[in-house]
Parts: structure tokens; sequence; C-alpha cells
């Protein structure tokens, strides 16, 4: 790569309701089969995303927690459920997105993955609502799971419980590119 500073190619929209919606397009060269595979065997998720507990199954159960944890050893989870399931060709995973430690229930969040055939790649259409705000992190921290995702269907691996030397560079793309507004 002849720049060191990744693009930020995931797009942050606020809507009308306080939403946030994040949205990724990926072209993998990898048929859609095996995308799908890295999306629902929880052995593939472990190696890109998190520990994952899943019945892939219309109404399954979905849990997962990150990899990587705060300075007091915490980490995100999302808790919910399985709310849309066309295999191989869409994902729809509805949920609570919390921390380990709190007694905060977390926050509504709904993730949409979508694999259309390209010839022998994959376009990824990846979407995640928010019921509130976003910080321009979450979308950061996406592109960098979007990226290790990448990195494994090509065989890589990727040390995704200790990710800050590879999101610092992703952050400053998207704070770049969605600066945060101003306080009162």
């Amino acid at each position: 790569m002849a720049d060191d500073q990744p693009r930020a190619d995931g797009i942050v929209e606020q809507g009308p309701d306080g939403s946030t919606r994040i949205r990724f397009t990926r072209r993998l060269p990898h048929p859609v089969d095996r995308v799908w595979e890295a999306l629902t065997d929880p052995g593939e998720l472990h190696r890109w995303w998190g520990d994952t507990e899943l019945d892939l199954v219309e109404g399954g159960r979905f849990a997962l927690r990150w990899r990587n944890t705060d300075e007091h050893g915490n980490a995100a989870t999302l808790d919910g459920a399985i709310t849309k399931l066309d295999p191989p060709r869409s994902l729809e995973i509805t949920a609570d997105w919390g921390m380990t430690g709190s007694p905060d229930p977390g926050s509504p969040t709904t993730l949409t993955w979508e694999l259309e055939p390209d010839g022998d790649d994959t376009m990824l259409h990846f979407t995640n609502t928010v019921a509130a705000p976003a910080d321009p992190r979450t979308a950061a921290g996406w592109h960098l799971h979007l990226d290790a995702l990448a990195t494994v269907l090509d065989g890589g691996e990727v040390d995704i419980a200790h990710p800050d030397p590879l999101f610092e560079p992703i952050q400053r793309a998207y704070a770049e590119r969605y600066p945060e507004p101003p306080t009162a």
C-alpha cells in the first residue's frame, strides 16, 4: 500500500430520529459460500471479530463478546437474536450492545450482512443501525473488523485481541472524515 493512512470507506449517516446508520460495501475475492462461513461459523468469527454463541435459525440467539478489552478488562458485547436469515445471502442480527462489568443493559443495534455474488468474488454490504447517535469510532471499529475479515479470508491472521496498532490509523481517518460535533 503506497499510503500508510487507511481510507475511511464507511458511510456514517444520522437519521432524523437520532439514530445512526453505518454502511460499508467491500469486494472480497472469495465465493459467497466461503464469506458466509466466515460470518456464521463461531470458529471463524473468533478469528476476526469475537467469541460467539449462535443458533443459526431465524429467531435464534446471537451473543458475541469482543476479544479486546478496556483498561479494566471489560469487553464490548452483543446479546440478541437473528431476526432475518437467508443463507448464504443475508443475515440480520438485532441485539443490545453493551459492556461486560456494566449494569447498563446496552444500546439497541441492528447488524445487516448482505452477500452478492460478483463473478468469483463477493460484494459484502454491511449496515449497522444504532438507535442513538454513534461515535465515529464505531465506524472505525467496523472498518477494522471488515479488514480483519478480509485478512482471515485470505489465509492471514489478525491479533484481534490487541487491535490498537491497527485501529489507531483507522480511527484517525474516521476522525478526519467525521469530526465529532462540538459539545455544548
